[in-house]
Parts: C-alpha cells; structure tokens; sequence
C-alpha cells in the first residue's frame, strides 16, 4: 500500500512481530520511507525513513498510523509515537495535535517539539529562489543542528520549505517543520488558524492557541 499525507509519500507494509528493514520492500523512488503496521498492536509508530533509520516520531507517519488504525473511518484515536498522539480523522482528512515550545526571537524563532528543534526564519521574496541547502549548512556550521524551515505568505496560505537535519535532500514536506513555521506566524500576528502548502503542493489548515497546536491534511492513496 502506497500513501501520502503533507508532502510524504509512504510504502506501507504490514507484518507480525518486530520490524525486520532488511525485508522490506524496495521502497519507491521519491518516497520518504516505510511505515510498519504490527498486527499485535496497529496503533505504534514504526517508521523508518529512505536512508533506513528508525525514526521516533514524524506527524505524517503517525497519521498514517491513526487513518489505518481506524479502517478510514471518522474518529480519533491515540497513536503510540514517542508517546502518546492524538490523530483525528474526518473523511479523507487527517489531523494531529502537539504541544509545542516556541521562541520567537526578532527575526527567527526556535521551536522545540517531541526533542527535536526547528529554527524558523519567515523570508521575503520568491520561496522557489531561496538558497536553502546552503542557509542549513551554514546554519549547522554555526552550531545550530536544528531542523531549518523558512516560510513566506502567498495569498492566504503559507508557503513553507524544510531542511531536515542530517539529510541529504530537501524533502517536498514535512509536518514537524510546517507546523513549526504557522506556529511561528501564528505568534506574530496573533491569528489562531492558517493555511498553509508545502514543495509538493500538498495545502493544510494549522490551527492553535500558543503552546497546543493542530494540523490537518489530506490523505490519499498512490
């Protein structure tokens, strides 16, 4: 089963016992990773990215994990993934709700979330001309080893670009890093709820009240 939500696209693969990557399926080209669903217990994250790790937590798989818990079904339901998530799913809609601690700082803020931190920087001008593998590298270099999100508004939605750290390519999306970015502009002009687009085109709706944050996206099969 192939899946995408938020600009990731997902090979879901469905087994019993513990996770074995080296019997995974070749994982299509252009795809962010694997998302394992143990049949003892459908509702733990198990994701392991396109470079093989393991990874704790991501918004997009664990709403991955919530949708095919609940068989597509409207509900909501609590996702083991690095703790206890709550997803929700409304028709081909799927939301997730963190806490986040988010530092506004002038020109940038530095957002933490599940021990991972993004720096935000909102930016000026045309999304598609800013340099940002070198902005991640000199911002690694700097001492910050942080997620590096940059975002500008474009009509009524937010277009947002993330560098993850300790990749090698910018991804077309990424949850933690759009989130990070309309909490950030959230903050600043004191709204409650955006619009927000990523690389691949994917629109959301960011909603929250300065620590709790909600996100929501389509999901849908490739």
């Amino acid at each position: 089963m192939r899946v995408s939500i938020g600009g990731d696209r997902f090979l879901v693969v469905r087994g019993s016992g513990e996770p074995d990557p080296a019997h995974f399926p070749d994982l299509p080209e252009g795809f962010n990773g694997w998302v394992y669903i143990k049949k003892e217990r459908t509702t733990e994250l198990y994701y392991f990215n396109y470079l093989g790790d393991r990874v704790p937590f991501c918004g997009n798989a664990t709403r991955v994990v919530g949708y095919l818990s609940l068989n597509g079904r409207d509900g909501e339901i609590v996702v083991d993934a690095h703790g206890p998530k709550v997803v929700k799913v409304l028709g081909d809609y799927v939301g997730i709700t963190l806490d986040l601690a988010v530092n506004v700082r002038g020109d940038h803020s530095l957002v933490e979330m599940e021990g991972v931190k993004h720096l935000v920087v909102p930016v000026v001008g045309r999304m598609e001309d800013f340099p940002l593998r070198e902005f991640y590298r000199a911002t690694v270099k700097g001492g910050m080893p942080y997620h590096t999100n940059v975002y500008t508004l474009v009509g009524d939605s937010l277009f947002v670009r993330t560098w993850e750290y300790g990749y090698p390519e910018e991804p077309l999306g990424c949850a933690t890093g759009t989130l990070s970015s309309a909490a950030d502009f959230l903050l600043r002009h004191g709204l409650n709820r955006v619009k927000t687009v990523v690389r691949s085109g994917d629109v959301g709706m960011v909603s929250g009240d300065g620590r709790t944050f909600t996100m929501w996206h389509r999901i849908y099969p490739l």
